[in-house]
């Protein structure tokens, strides 16, 4: 599915504007393991979601990736954000789900404030994760709480222009209802 423009962002910035603004200090984080499967689906990008892959689509989860910041020589081309999605529904039942939106334009704002800013507190608060994707396609997962900037990060991502977004089925919730023979 392709979706285009800037209003689109939105619903990842209203879903930020609850977390707590950057404290001036620089962060002491790790730098991220740089992968080739930005995934929404990760281990790691589900827990801080509150979700957890389903048995049935375990088989094809990557790998969990080690957050951190972007190494200093990654130039990211696009961002990769992951957030709670809709329910989705087929023949097995009723899914919840995760939206992955890919973003593009320039990242240099979102990139500054992750890797210059203490992270935000979230507290209880459910937040997007983000990757960072180079044009090669390498990615780097950055840390769960790199989103809690508030409305910083909210601006920064609605300043991207949306390239699509795709929502994964994640956790069975309701299976449909067995009819007798």
């Amino acid at each position: 599915m392709r979706a285009a423009g800037r209003g689109a962002a939105v619903a990842v910035a209203l879903a930020l504007g609850g977390c707590a603004g950057p404290a001036p200090a620089a962060p002491d984080a790790a730098t991220a393991e740089v992968r080739t499967d930005a995934s929404c689906l990760d281990a790691g990008v589900l827990e801080a979601l509150g979700l957890e892959l389903d048995a049935s689509r375990a088989a094809d989860a990557p790998a969990p990736a080690a957050r951190g910041l972007p190494p200093a020589d990654f130039v990211a081309d696009t961002a990769l954000v992951c957030d709670r999605g809709e329910t989705l529904r087929d023949s097995a039942g009723r899914w919840w789900a995760v939206t992955a939106t890919r973003l593009e334009g320039d990242l240099d704002p979102l990139v500054d404030l992750v890797t210059r800013a203490a992270p935000g507190e979230c507290g209880t608060a459910v937040v997007p994760q983000v990757w960072l994707v180079d044009a090669m396609g390498a990615a780097v997962l950055l840390p769960a709480d790199a989103a809690c900037e508030g409305a910083a990060t909210a601006e920064a991502l609605d300043a991207l222009d949306v390239l699509d977004r795709t929502e994964h089925p994640v956790a069975l919730a309701q299976p449909v209802a067995a009819s007798a023979p």
